[in-house]
């Protein structure tokens, strides 16, 4: 129970846009987040290839849980940085939750950070990096520190239309865990985009089995306000997987901060 609580835990932590590359073409900061710049915007915003800067405020509802009749709320603050490094295109991504009400002990929980290379390709992007994930000082792990690595890639079917996939993995004592996450994402225009959102599907190898298996889809909009280019989603899942303690349903709602390069 404990080793799933912190497979949960890490699954939290894996969420969003995973690397990016200096490839695509940039929106001006100046222009209206509106008809084909909003779509753009949404492209990018919705393309974890797509060299843009963001600062997502993510609130995560946990509507319901296997075995235990209660709900949950945990904030998730997530700062993606694009950049380049020795010549390549590069991400340094910043996940800092905090849960407030719910299952286990409230407060500051794991906190993860990776940095991946990302490297062009012929039918699209590859990325590799490692990723890195420090436990709260309350949790039941065996180590505090795990890391691994993160491959993904992403291949543009059209414009309006990108797939692929992306895997993370943390291993250290007692921890051994593998997170797959399909990408998909349809641009609607006017700055609409449907895609999967954030489904993560984890594996616990010290447990041996599935410890999530989510269904969703997220309905994403991108528009100005104040001047300011931000994008608003929903990301209502459902865990298939049935283990006592596990979410069971949940919706994420998530306001993004976009900053296009100028």
């Amino acid at each position: 129970m404990k080793r799933f609580a912190m497979a949960v835990g890490l699954t939290c932590l894996v969420a969003g846009p995973a690397f990016a590359q200096n490839a695509a073409p940039a929106v001006s900061a100046q222009a209206p987040a509106g008809g084909s710049d909003a779509d753009e915007l949404s492209r990018q915003a919705t393309d974890p290839t797509a060299s843009l800067m963001s600062f997502n405020f993510i609130n995560d509802f946990r509507t319901s849980f296997y075995g235990v009749d209660d709900d949950g709320f945990e904030f998730r603050f997530q700062p993606v940085v694009p950049f380049r490094a020795w010549k390549t295109s590069n991400i340094l991504r910043l996940v800092v939750p905090y849960q407030t009400d719910g299952p286990g002990n409230e407060g500051l929980k794991s906190v993860s950070i990776f940095d991946l290379v990302v490297l062009p390709q012929k039918w699209g992007r590859f990325g590799i990096g490692p990723v890195m994930n420090l436990a709260e000082s309350e949790s039941a792990a065996e180590s505090k520190f795990s890391i691994g690595p993160a491959l993904g890639a992403v291949v543009p079917i059209s414009k309006k239309l990108n797939v692929g996939g992306f895997t993370q993995n943390l291993f250290a004592s007692g921890v051994a865990i593998t997170q797959l996450q399909p990408i998909v994402a349809y641009q609607l225009g006017s700055g609409w985009a449907l895609s999967a959102g954030d489904l993560q599907f984890v594996y616990d190898w010290e447990l041996d089995e599935w410890v999530s298996l989510p269904l969703g889809f997220q309905i994403g909009k991108v528009q100005r306000v104040a001047g300011q280019a931000m994008r608003f989603s929903l990301n209502p899942q459902w865990n298939l997987k049935d283990i006592d303690g596990a979410n069971k349903a949940k919706v994420v709602f998530t306001v993004t901060l976009l900053a296009p390069a100028k």
